[in-house]
C-alpha cells in the first residue's frame, strides 16, 4: 500500500469537512462588534437625521453646554453634560411615548400632573396648586385664609365703586368638580366642603359683590352635552356658554344696552380635538377625541386684537380689542386660561365695546391699567384652582 506521505505518491491527504473552530470564533466576535455598534449609533443617527417623532413636554430640555471656560464651567460641566444627554439620547421621544401611551392603556399616568378617569377622561392633578386635595376636601381654607381672600375682594370692590366701576367674579370650576364620577381613584365624601364651598357660603353676608357660581347649572346641564373635553382641563364650549349666560344676567341689570349672545350665532361642528393634558402625557398627538367646536357666523363684532406685553408694575401681557360695539359697555376682564381660550373669544369679546383682557393676580387687580384704559364694568374669572389663600 502506498503511503501518501511519500515523495511520488499520487494519493491526496485527506481534508477535514469542518469549519476550523478559530475561524468561527473569529466571524462570531466580529457580528457581535458590528451588531453592537449598529445598537450605539442606530438611535443617534435616527435622531441626527430627524427621524424621531418628538414628544410634546412642558419644559425646555437641556441644552448642548458650552467648552468650560473657566474653573466654575469645568465644575459644572460634567452635571450639565449629563443634562443635556438624557435629554437627547436617541430613541428617548419613542420610548417616552411608548411609555406613556402604554401605562395610559393600563389606567395609569406618566406624568404626577395627570390622572386617569373612567370612559378616557383625564383630569388636572398638579400638585402644588393641590387640585385634587382641594376636590376632597383637604385643602381647604383656614379661617384666617378665608378672611384675608374676602377682604381682598372688599377692597377691590370699594376702589372700584370710588370710580362709579361695577365688578363681578366669575368662577370656573375644574372638571374634577362636575364630573367627580369620572374621577374612581379621588373620591369626594358625603358633606365634604371645599375651598369654594366656603367661599360661596362667606359671601353670601357679603352686600354689593357680585360673585357668580355656576356648579349648580353646570350639573343640571351634564346629562345632555359634554361640558368639558375628555382630553383637556378647561371647560368646553358649551360649558363656557352657560357660566357667560349667567353672568350676563347680572349685567344686563346694570348695563341694559349689553346684549348677551345667543347660540344660534354659532355653527357647530364636531371635529378631532387635542388637549392639554394628553400634551402634559407626551400624547398631543396621539390622545385626540371628537369634540364639539363652535364657530362664530356672519359678521363679527371683533375687529382687531392688540396685544401688548408685560409692563414692570404688571407680569402679564395685556390683550386690546377692538369691536364695532359702541354703544355696549366697555369691560376689563382679568382671568385665565378659562377666559382666554375659550369664554373670552368665542363670548365676551363678541358682547362688549373694546374689550381689555389679562391675567389675574388672584384676586388682585392692575388698578394703572383700570384708570388708563376707563371701563364700565371689570370682570374677575378665577378657575378653582386658582382659589389660594
Amino acid at each position: 500500500m502506498m503511503d501518501p506521505l511519500k515523495p511520488g505518491s499520487t494519493t491526496k491527504p485527506e481534508v477535514s469537512s469542518a469549519a476550523d473552530p478559530s475561524t468561527r470564533r473569529d466571524f462570531g466576535q466580529i457580528l457581535l462588534l458590528v451588531l453592537v455598534a449598529i445598537c450605539l449609533v442606530l438611535p443617534a443617527s435616527m435622531e441626527i437625521a430627524g427621524w424621531g417623532k418628538p414628544v410634546s413636554e412642558n419644559r425646555t430640555l437641556a441644552a448642548l453646554p458650552g467648552w468650560p471656560v473657566s474653573l466654575a464651567d469645568y465644575r459644572t460641566f460634567p452635571q450639565r453634560m449629563t443634562e443635556f444627554v438624557n435629554d437627547h439620547f436617541g430613541f428617548r421621544n419613542q420610548l417616552a411615548r411608548w411609555n406613556s401611551a402604554l401605562r395610559l392603556k393600563l389606567g395609569t399616568s406618566s406624568s404626577p400632573s395627570v390622572a386617569i378617569g373612567r370612559d378616557g377622561y383625564l383630569f388636572y392633578a398638579y400638585h402644588p396648586e393641590r387640585l385634587l386635595e382641594q376636590h376632597t376636601g383637604e385643602d381647604v381654607y383656614t379661617p384666617d385664609e378665608l378672611e384675608r381672600w374676602v377682604k381682598s375682594v372688599e377692597a377691590e370692590r370699594d376702589w372700584l365703586q370710588q370710580r362709579g366701576i361695577a365688578f363681578y367674579i366669575l368662577v370656573a370650576p375644574d372638571k374634577s368638580t362636575i364630573y367627580p364620577e369620572l374621577l374612581p381613584d379621588y373620591p369626594r365624601l358625603r358633606g365634604t366642603t371645599t375651598r369654594l364651598d366656603q367661599l360661596v357660603a362667606r359671601l353670601k353676608t357679603v352686600e354689593g359683590l357680585e360673585f357668580i357660581d355656576p356648579r349648580a347649572a353646570l350639573w343640571r346641564a351634564k346629562p345632555e352635552v359634554r361640558l368639558y373635553p375628555r382630553a383637556d382641563s378647561h371647560w368646553a364650549p358649551r360649558g363656557a356658554f352657560i357660566a357667560y349666560k349667567l353672568l350676563m344676567e347680572r349685567v344686563v341689570q346694570t348695563f341694559p344696552s349689553a346684549h348677551a349672545v345667543t347660540l344660534d350665532k354659532y355653527q357647530s361642528t364636531i371635529m378631532p380635538m387635542k388637549g392639554d393634558l394628553a400634551f402634559l402625557l407626551g400624547l398631543y398627538d396621539d390622545v385626540i377625541y371628537s369634540e364639539e367646536y363652535l364657530e362664530w357666523k356672519g359678521h363679527s363684532h371683533l375687529i382687531s386684537t392688540d396685544q401688548h406685553p408685560p409692563q414692570p408694575d404688571w407680569g402679564w401681557p395685556v390683550k386690546f380689542m377692538h369691536t364695532d360695539l359702541r354703544d355696549s359697555p366697555r369691560a376689563v376682564v382679568f382671568g385665565d386660561s378659562f377666559t382666554d381660550y375659550v369664554l373670552g373669544p368665542l363670548f365676551l369679546y363678541q358682547t362688549f365695546r373694546d374689550p381689555v383682557y389679562t391675567h389675574h393676580g388672584g384676586t388682585r387687580l392692575d388698578h394703572h391699567m383700570i384708570e388708563a384704559t376707563g371701563p364700565d364694568l371689570v370682570i374677575l374669572e378665577l378657575a378653582e384652582r386658582y382659589l389660594r389663600p
